[in-house]
């Protein structure tokens, strides 16, 4: 059939989501794509590289007339700054009652989902987050634990992000924390590569990066990684990726809080603070909240101090 598809590319509709991660990077200003016989890919029985194809298809020189759509965080739109595009837009995500409605489904009990709705709607922190269905995630995941332990007092639940990403690792440590022998040790390597990745724009890692931090794939370890199945070619891979990037980054925070020696704290948040497109920004959130070396008094959060810090130990 595909030989008959090929012939009314104006039919068909392509759909790359996550630029942002892909790992083969596209320079569309980079011209030796037209030029060069080995990037060209002008007829799809070619064999070309990915990148090849993708280029090929968005500045039109293979099916002309298909439309592509082409979705990504915004650390990679300057990816997209030379390409041929006609149409941009942005997601706003959630909005009215879309908020409501996902906490009403993501919970079976819908007295649980009400206390957590109305506990994130009461804080504007919380409820600006709940627009991003993947914040909405975070908060249903951290958040529902409070209102279905009675034990808990209402002073305890979350209302700060530094507070619900504590909460968020606390749980993961608690949960899988006696697996790991050098606790501290796995969570600073852990660190350094989320450090990296954020530096470098990189949220997919692959076994090699596992191995270039000496991490060992764990029940502890997907706990902040979720497995990814990836296809290349005919074979079959497992990457890495942190379920998102604020979490991410506040991985590499609190890895910077348990550094003993940090180095200079002062000019890295004056370069996180001149990233542009974002990055580093909730690194620089929690690492102003909760400066290393210093006592942690002034946080209302501070069960980090002796349950994050005594699991590591």
């Amino acid at each position: 059939m595909l030989g008959e598809v090929w012939k009314n590319p104006e039919g068909l509709l392509f759909i790359f989501d996550g630029l942002d991660e892909f790992k083969d990077g596209i320079d569309f200003a980079d011209s030796r794509r037209d030029t060069e016989p080995k990037h060209q890919c002008p007829d799809p029985e070619w064999w070309c590289e990915v990148s090849d194809i993708v280029y090929s298809l968005i500045q039109h020189k293979l099916l002309p007339g298909c439309s592509v759509l082409v979705t990504t965080r915004p650390t990679a739109l300057h990816l997209l700054k030379k390409a041929a595009i006609s149409v941009w837009a942005e997601i706003l995500g959630f909005v009215g009652e879309e908020r409501k409605e996902y906490f009403t489904r993501y919970f079976e009990d819908q007295t649980v989902a009400a206390a957590v709705f109305k506990h994130v709607k009461e804080n504007e922190i919380l409820y600006t987050m709940s627009y991003n269905p993947s914040y909405c995630w975070i908060l249903g995941l951290t958040l529902g634990p409070f209102f279905t332990q009675t034990h808990r007092g209402p002073q305890q639940v979350p209302k700060t992000i530094t507070q619900l990403y504590c909460y968020f690792i606390y749980n993961i440590l608690k949960n899988h924390g006696r697996e790991i022998e050098s606790l501290r040790e796995v969570l600073l390597k852990l660190g350094q590569m989320a450090f990296t990745g954020v530096a470098e724009k990189k949220i997919v890692f692959t076994d090699e990066d596992l191995v270039k931090y000496n991490l060992q794939p764990s029940q502890f370890l997907s706990g902040f990684l979720m497995e990814l199945l990836e296809r290349e070619d005919s074979a079959r891979s497992v990457v890495y990726t942190f379920p998102h990037l604020t979490i991410q980054e506040f991985v590499v925070a609190l890895a910077q809080f348990m550094t003993p020696d940090p180095g200079n704290i002062k000019t890295l948040l004056i370069e996180a603070h001149g990233m542009i497109d974002g990055r580093l920004k909730y690194f620089s959130v929690v690492s102003l909240v909760c400066p290393p070396h210093q006592q942690l008094g002034s946080w209302r959060s501070l069960w980090v101090n002796s349950h994050i810090k005594q699991s590591a130990e």
